[in-house]
């Protein structure tokens, strides 16, 4: 009876970021459940950007990044609009930085439960049109120019008028971080 009593007393209790399931499976539990043909049939239209929020629904007006453990950085938050067709297609706008608009293809990956975008025109770690020619060729042979094809993106909330997107935070992969933009449908279309 002791040793029955005293394996009772020693069994941990988990707490959320200790729990027993991985990251994705953390990250999959956290996505909405609407089904592949839902997800498809509300995302169409024009989302606009209202706000970034935590994980608790605290709006987050400024974000402060470190950069080389020396330099602060304050990014007032914006994140660009989207237009999303019926026909597959999409436009993002309204950038603070032409740069990070786009355009391209979608599709809902309903396996992996992602929304996939497939750009135009592939995009760089580096702005490539300002730099010398040698130097662009010398970044290809060190295989330090990164090329980007495409962005995917992992959705909480989904509703006729609501678009909530998760903006991960660095994470030990045990617990879950995150933020939310929360688009809101514009029907003026």
């Amino acid at each position: 009876m002791k040793n029955i009593l005293l394996a009772i007393i020693l069994i941990p209790i988990l707490t959320y970021s200790q729990s027993s399931k991985t990251y994705l499976e953390l990250v999959d539990n956290a996505k909405t459940k609407k089904s592949a043909e839902q997800i498809e049939k509300l995302i169409v239209g024009t989302w606009e950007f209202q706000k970034l929020t935590d994980k608790n629904g605290k709006t987050i007006a400024e974000v402060k990044h470190i950069v080389n453990d020396t330099i602060t950085a304050t990014e007032f938050v914006s994140r660009p609009n989207m237009r999303i067709e019926k026909d597959k297609t999409y436009e993002l706008f309204g950038c603070e930085n032409a740069a990070n608009c786009e355009s391209g293809i979608w599709e809902y990956d309903s396996k992996a439960k992602i929304f996939k975008m497939t750009f135009d025109k592939p995009k760089y770690n580096v702005p490539i049109d300002k730099l010398a020619p040698g130097l662009l060729e010398q970044l290809k042979k060190s295989g330090t120019l990164i090329e980007f094809t495409n962005s995917e993106i992992e959705i909480a909330k989904i509703t006729q008028t609501e678009l909530k997107i998760f903006e991960f935070l660095e994470s030990d992969g045990k617990e879950l971080k995150y933020n939310l933009k929360v688009y809101k449908k514009n029907n003026y279309r």
